[in-house]
């Protein structure tokens, strides 16, 4: 498959997965963002996904209706995904999706906090998180599914630096470290030069 090919496999699927979203009977995103799905959300998750590495164990945190886990999963097929969130109706989504868009992915019902006790503890190269929650939360909910030297890229708002000085302790009690941030890497915000580039912290776990 040549690139102009594959870029337009990606267009379709990606094209095919706002249906879904959008034809759900479920209410996997609000009125506005159904709206704004391929104008707006799936354009951030498709730039979102172009900064992660191409290979390794992905979890995504709180996936919902699939941003960005299942666009990752799209973009980049070398990569192993794993989709978590503790809604069945948005499971049974993900399932569903997933199926129907052909891409291998490992769905699970859960809450974080309980599940990163159990096998999925430590097993993950990268966590990803999109409108999940504050830093500060999002950090001791992903830290225990983390290798060593793993990383998570939380999508984040206008607020990213207030809410990671207020995520300090809970970095510290976890041994995660800050790796990059809008301020030091134009990839990962506005500076981009890409109008739908997410603002993106990323923090790596030292042990």
């Amino acid at each position: 498959m040549t690139a102009s090919e594959a870029a337009g496999s990606l267009e379709a699927a990606l094209d095919q997965f706002a249906e879904l979203v959008r034809s759900s009977p479920h209410n996997l995103v609000s009125s506005r963002a159904r709206d704004e799905l391929k104008g707006r959300h799936i354009p951030e998750c498709l730039a979102f996904a172009e900064l992660l590495p191409r290979t390794g164990r992905f979890l995504d945190l709180g996936s919902g209706g699939g941003f960005p886990g299942i666009v990752v999963a799209l973009h980049g097929p070398e990569r192993t995904v794993h989709l978590m969130d503790a809604t069945r109706k948005k499971t049974a989504f993900l399932r569903h999706a997933a199926a129907t868009l052909g891409i291998d992915v490992e769905v699970h019902t859960g809450r974080a906090e309980e599940l990163g006790r159990g096998e999925l503890g430590r097993t993950f190269d990268v966590v990803t998180a999109r409108a999940v929650a504050p830093l500060r939360m999002l950090v001791a909910w992903a830290s225990p599914f983390l290798r060593p030297q793993g990383d998570l890229y939380a999508i984040k708002g206008e607020r990213w630096l207030a809410e990671l000085e207020d995520a300090a302790p809970n970095l510290k009690r976890w041994g995660l470290q800050v790796h990059a941030t809008p301020a030091s890497d134009a990839r990962l915000g506005p500076r981009s030069g890409n109008p739908h580039a997410p603002r993106v912290v990323m923090l790596r776990r030292a042990s």
